[in-house]
């Protein structure tokens, strides 16, 4: 394995007996299922995909909440109808992606290839200098594992991933990673992240979510204040390409489609032209989105929380996090 932190490498996933455990016997089987159903025909893997994803909706009372609270901020001039349809939408396609995963992770690459219908505007990345590294900014999807897997076959690229409690899923998801994407690290990793960057990586980052204020900035999300992750910008200033990509769904297949961030200007401009970004391509596709993550946790002061009945939640994860410190 590489052991230069300067160069982009992976960090190989070591099989561990734990992994044997009978409590991961549900994981194992669940995933033994979902790499034979990369082998079916993707209208069986839409059907299949469409049931869990009702499943889910129907199990799933807390989420739903969440996602319905984000529309209706997101979009207030939907009526209750409107917004029902989309949250189940939007459940319908958390189902979908879940097999979704096994295509990503497991395909080969004139399968991928086969799903891409088209490309637009990839060759920015011809035109900046080879050398120049660049941050691409992703929206989390409900296909994201795919995502990733189509714009690792246009070009090199490297990426920050959240390791998953689950030891199993931990171990496929950055075995399965690393045979398409160079330079895969953690979430507590982000100076790796940015020497890599300077070096000349390509390197994938989601910055549509709320991870706390200590980090971010507030600016107009759907017109609603969000905290913003600001290290977008932060490498902007220091003359770091900022490019957003898109991928939507297009029936049975993927459109895919990028477009660089202007220079930073003055302090917030960055981080408001990609909410914009992020806007465009939501709207393109809504129940695409993942709705069901709390975008809107984080308040400035003297506003009431968006999500009360997660409230006692979040302060025993905060006890947790003050023992562990």
């Amino acid at each position: 394995m590489n052991t230069d932190k300067s160069t982009p490498h992976n960090q190989n996933p070591n099989f561990k007996l734990l992994l044997l455990h009978p409590k991961y016997l549900p994981t194992w089987l669940g995933m033994g299922f979902m790499y034979l159903c990369k082998f079916l025909p993707y209208k069986v893997i839409i059907f299949l995909g469409t049931l869990l994803g009702y499943l889910l909706h129907a199990v799933s009372p807390h989420r739903k909440q969440i996602a319905k609270a984000n529309i209706q901020l997101c979009f207030p001039d939907k009526n209750e109808e409107e917004i029902h349809d989309l949250v189940k939408g939007h459940f319908k396609n958390m189902g979908i992606g879940v097999f979704e995963i096994a295509i990503a992770w497991w395909s080969s690459k004139r399968t991928i290839n086969n799903l891409k219908l088209s490309s637009k505007n990839v060759n920015i990345f011809k035109e900046l200098d080879e050398n120049q590294g660049v941050l691409i900014l992703i929206k989390h999807s409900t296909h994201v594992e795919l995502d990733i897997r189509l714009m690792a076959e246009e070009f090199e690229l490297g990426g920050m991933y959240k390791p998953q409690s689950n030891e199993v899923m931990n171990y496929l998801m950055i075995r399965a990673r690393n045979r398409y994407v160079t330079g895969a690290i953690h979430n507590h990793q982000a100076k790796e992240a940015i020497q890599w960057i300077n070096n000349g990586q390509k390197f994938l980052y989601a910055a549509d979510q709320d991870y706390g204020e200590k980090n971010s900035q507030f600016i107009p999300f759907f017109g609603v204040d969000a905290a913003t992750v600001t290290f977008p910008e932060r490498l902007s200033k220091s003359g770091v390409k900022i490019v957003m990509a898109n991928v939507s769904r297009n029936k049975e297949r993927f459109d895919l489609e990028f477009h660089t961030i202007s220079d930073f200007k003055e302090e917030g401009s960055v981080l408001k032209e990609v909410n914009e970004s992020y806007e465009k391509f939501i709207l393109h596709s809504p129940e695409n989105f993942l709705w069901t993550h709390r975008r809107f946790k984080s308040r400035p002061p003297g506003e009431e929380s968006i999500y009360s009945e997660w409230k006692s939640r979040d302060k025993r994860r905060n006890k947790k996090r003050q023992s562990r410190e």
